[in-house]
């Protein structure tokens, strides 16, 4: 009966997540996954190289491209994992209460559902994505566990093997309480120390094969694939990919932030799963409690430990879909605790008002779930996603042709990847993502044939080294300019060392790093930038695409924004008010970045002008030490004192201005909170300076945060759509 429980239970999620699939490319790491499953590649660290050799299996299925069919692969880990909880939530009812029937359909159904229809399963379910497969093989170690006897420790303990090889932090947020679980399970493997000797042994064997597809990273690194994170071709690069060291600065979180990532779980809890799921959660942990105190303990280590990872994150936003997917443990807890909850409702109900069981269970059970389930449709409808596959298309046709495209961000970097290596758009372009780049990926690049260069000389190594890890990219982007042999180099809307801002010329969608290009070159790109709005962000907004794809949405917007603020740093304040309102029409919240900037403009009071308060870098000795790449030089010679080559005393726009400098200076040598510092003084007086924005979101991207801006606050006519 159970087993019915769970088939029920995954059927249903299975067709909804079906349903609300992505049909093709999706944004994040979707793309990242797909181009690397489909070429056998390296992912970003940890690498998951579990992941990959499934998802390239489920990638030979003949339904869609290849995001579509890994989408269904997340469909089917996920409606596997919330049937698998159903029949575990069911069986324990029935444990408990000595019956079954009702009390552990009831309790099965709601926990699986609640679980398997919420935003944080529903988020992992609609696109290619290995957090589904992370929590089905906890719960298969779970079940397994449940099972008892030395096959079920084994079992378990090869589920969690594979977990490590699939996601290594998920593992050890699972571990104390799997771990206390399998201590106390039934059978010959629950105590005694030559049984628990016996245990370690099987570990560590059953370890070894699942933990050895790491061996896969520097394997598939040498063979050169259309994607590699990394490069993990040496042991301290094969370390640095398995620990996700380069994650460890997400952890640095400012003061006050660890009350205020904990008010933001409990907001996301009651707005995920809803107070009736969270009420039953605790009635739930108090009936099992009487029954089985270390089970009760097991699950509140896999709650609490579970939270880590995002609760004590510096960069947390709630709104990130990675979020969620961490979350998922938590969730299946919370979610199978609430169905036994429901469970000792329905018993208390079958002994006081028997007649009244099937109704009472019925309502109670759809009152959990209705919650969750308009959450996850609300937050996890991906079925009109169109969005990533145009917008990329578009950058790539028309970029120049033989360009090196180095992009900055998730949202573009990944598509555009997938588009170039995978679908073969555009095989002129080399195409880098900037958060992908360091000095030991270079000879692979190279040889791969893209045009960087396969080493650094010693100068531009020492520059490198006195970077710090933060600047790393922004440092090699430098380098390519200087070996760019004649090739294009193009960026997107990201930021970059001052003198490279100030060579930026707007070629379509990208801008492109020359001293003076063309004329024929530019009125080329402005065509290419009316076409990218007439044949593809305006059909985008008139089908509505944008209502349903929020990213999308927010992508466009802070591009449209980025590029306003490119033309006013240049003066020209029609060109930038043109944009602005093309933006604006994506976007109708009155508070949104680009609204913004198009009522500060508009009302002139965005504290920009032409002249010493314009943005290019202002003409000064410290010019030559920019240019030089000599950023300690340059940040010396701004910090004279006035009359000496520093900024004129009393001039707030001109302080500022240098302020703004001596924050890219502090970042590109390794001082990010001098940076933010910095920054904080540049914003109070042009809380629209589009560098200073595009400083402060490389900067939060790195878990630096800025104190509030009161300055960015949308004005009280703003705030009622007058801007």
């Amino acid at each position: 009966m159970t087993h019915g429980v769970g088939y029920l239970v995954g059927a249903i999620v299975f067709v909804a997540a079906v349903v609300l699939a992505a049909p093709g490319l999706t944004w994040l790491d979707g793309g990242e996954l797909a181009l690397a499953s489909g070429a056998m590649g390296v992912a970003h660290p940890p690498g998951q190289p579990g992941y990959v050799v499934l998802a390239r299996l489920a990638a030979l299925l003949p339904v869609g491209d290849i995001s579509f069919r890994l989408s269904l692969f997340s469909a089917l880990t996920v409606a596997w994992a919330a049937g698998l909880l159903a029949a575990l939530v069911a069986a324990g009812a029935s444990r408990i209460w000595g019956r079954g029937g009702a009390t552990s359909q009831f309790a099965g159904v709601a926990a699986g559902l609640s679980f398997g229809l919420g935003p944080a399963a529903a988020l992992q379910a609609v696109r290619p994505e290995l957090y589904g497969l992370a929590i089905l093989l906890g719960l298969l170690a779970v079940s397994f566990v449940r099972l008892g006897g030395r096959r079920g420790g084994t079992l378990a303990i090869l589920s969690l093997s594979l977990l490590g090889a699939v996601h290594p932090a998920m593992l050890l947020a699972a571990a104390p309480g799997l771990v206390l679980l399998l201590i106390g399970a039934p059978g010959s493997w629950s105590v005694g120390l030559r049984r628990t000797r016996a245990l370690a042994v099987s570990a560590s064997v059953l370890a070894v094969p699942a933990l050895g597809l790491f061996a896969w990273l520097p394997l598939r690194s040498m063979a050169l694939p259309a994607f590699d994170f990394g490069t993990p071709q040496s042991w301290d690069r094969i370390l640095w990919s398995f620990t996700g060291a380069t994650y460890s600065r997400s952890f640095q979180m400012m003061e006050g932030q660890l009350l205020a990532n904990i008010r933001d779980h409990a907001s996301l809890f009651v707005s995920d799963l809803g107070l009736g799921v969270l009420f039953f959660g605790v009635a739930g942990a108090w009936a099992l409690g009487k029954h089985s105190r270390s089970s009760v303990l097991a699950g509140l280590l896999l709650l609490l430990v579970g939270l880590l990872p995002t609760v004590l994150q510096g960069a947390f936003r709630a709104d990130n879909p990675d979020v969620r997917g961490y979350l998922l443990g938590p969730c299946a807890v919370l979610c199978g605790s609430a169905g036994l909850g429901l469970a000792a409702l329905v018993e208390a109900v079958r002994r006081s008002a028997p007649r009244a069981l099937s109704a009472v269970g019925l309502a109670c059970c759809i009152a959990l779930v209705i919650p969750p389930a308009q959450a996850g449709i609300r937050d996890a409808d991906f079925s009109q996603q169109w969005s990533p596959s145009r917008l990329s298309a578009a950058l790539l046709d028309a970029a120049t042709p033989g360009g090196l495209v180095v992009l900055g961000g998730d949202s573009w970097s990944f598509p555009s990847l997938y588009l170039r290596y995978w679908e073969g758009r555009r095989p002129d372009l080399a195409v880098l993502a900037l958060h992908m780049l360091d000095e030991a990926a270079l000879p692979a690049l190279h040889h791969r044939g893209l045009p960087v260069p396969p080493t650094l000389g010693q100068g531009e190594r020492v520059q490198l080294a006195g970077a710090g890890p933060l600047a790393v990219p922004e440092q090699l982007t430098r380098a390519f300019v200087r070996h760019a042999d004649g090739v294009p180099l193009l960026v997107n809307d990201t930021f970059l060392p001052p003198e490279l801002l100030s060579r930026r010329e707007a070629m379509g969608i990208l801008y492109q790093l020359e001293e003076a290009p063309s004329p024929a070159l530019l009125e080329l790109a402005e065509w290419e930038e009316e076409r990218f709005w007439l044949n593809t962000v305006l059909p985008m907004r008139d089908a509505g695409l944008l209502e349903s794809d929020v990213w999308a949405r927010s992508v466009l917007t802070r591009r449209y924004a980025s590029r306003g603020g490119y033309h006013r740093c240049q003066g020209d304040e029609l060109a930038a008010a043109f944009v602005f309102e093309q933006g604006a029409s994506l976007d109708p919240t009155a508070s949104s970045m680009v609204n913004l900037l198009r009522y500060r403009l508009r009302e002139g009071s965005d504290g920009v002008g032409p002249g010493p308060a314009g943005c290019p870098p202002p003409v000064g000795p410290w010019d030559a030490a920019f240019s030089a790449g000599d950023d300690e030089g340059a940040l010396a010679m701004l910090q004279r004192p006035p009359g000496s080559g520093g900024a004129p005393a009393g001039d707030r726009h001109w302080e500022a201005r240098l302020s703004l400098l001596r924050a890219s200076s502090r970042f590109l040598t390794d001082d990010p909170g001098g940076a933010a510092a910095e920054l904080s003084r540049v914003l109070s007086v042009w809380p629209t300076h589009p560098v200073a924005l595009l400083l402060q979101e490389r900067l939060d991207t790195l878990g630096v945060r800025l104190p509030a801006n009161a300055a960015l606050v949308a004005p009280s006519g703003a705030e009622e759509g007058q801007p």
